[in-house]
């Protein structure tokens, strides 16, 4: 099948140095009218990758791919040879480029199949990580392994914006899971609403005026829920700042417009109702 598309495939990079990442991204933006484009997302952008890239060199990658668990719908490209072996496509280290954006082509072409099988079959597959064989080391951090082991938090939706169209359509989406969606527009009645409330996830749009989101996040992780999930609605004219947003407890963002399946994925990752 051959694949014609007029917007880039996001391309989640792990186990790459700040540098080759911003090499990437050069070769990303220069390919961009040259066939099939590509664009890395930053690692606190929550939206869902297309793809993976991995650098096969780093065993944090690979225990990272272990858990995130690639398949023909998302599927992955290994940079350099790993030592273990592994069911995954690759292209030589050091990065030769033609070679890997044929690699990267190629995957994007098998997706694009697998996708229009299931489509024509009216079959969503959902990978089950425990079905899956991992990696047998441990690189976890003490500190990541006690946050994991706390039960998640069954509470409601709190959505931070300038009026209640989004609060509204999130409602909406989770009408049949019965989880209750509730709207504030100032940082005031958000606070009020998380003492009074139990609350799961927290949605701040960035551009509600009289809102600090960082500020606003600090008071609501380390004050009232420590536990609930915060993340930014980011529109252009917003500089996510990731150090400010890690100090302040956010868990990460979602670039504005928002589709719904953009939400839909982002719930089952963070609201325990919805999974």
């Amino acid at each position: 099948m051959t694949l014609k598309s007029s917007f880039p495939f996001a391309v989640r990079l792990i186990g790459f140095s700040p540098d080759e990442t911003t090499l990437i991204d050069e070769h990303f933006a220069e390919r961009r009218s040259k066939g099939y484009s590509y664009f890395s997302l930053p690692e606190d952008n929550l939206q869902d990758p297309d793809l993976f890239l991995a650098n096969a060199n780093e065993w944090k990658a690979l225990v990272a791919l272990s858990y995130l668990g690639p398949s023909a719908v998302r599927p992955v490209l290994l940079v350099g040879t790993p030592e273990i072996e592994l069911p995954y496509a690759r292209v030589p280290s050091p990065i030769k480029w033609p070679q890997l954006f044929k690699g990267l082509d190629e995957l994007i072409e098998k997706r694009a199949d697998t996708l229009s099988r299931l489509e024509a079959s009216d079959v969503v597959t959902v990978p089950e990580r425990r079905r899956r064989d991992r990696l047998d080391v441990d690189l976890t951090d003490p500190g990541e392994y006690i946050r994991m082991r706390r039960p998640p938090v069954i509470g409601g939706v709190l959505i931070i914006d300038k009026n209640s169209v989004l609060s509204d359509y999130v409602a909406g989406l989770l009408a049949r899971r019965k989880v209750p969606v509730s709207w504030a527009d100032d940082e005031i009645a958000a606070l009020d609403f998380c003492r009074k409330s139990k609350i799961s996830l927290v949605m701040i749009n960035t551009s509600t005026p009289r809102v600090d989101p960082y500020r606003l996040c600090e008071v609501i992780k380390t004050e009232i829920a420590e536990r609930a999930t915060v993340i930014f609605l980011v529109g252009k004219s917003f500089t996510y700042d990731q150090p400010l947003a890690r100090q302040s407890g956010c868990d990460g963002f979602l670039n504005k417009p928002v589709t719904g399946n953009g939400l839909i994925s982002m719930f089952k990752k963070f609201l325990p109702q919805a999974r």
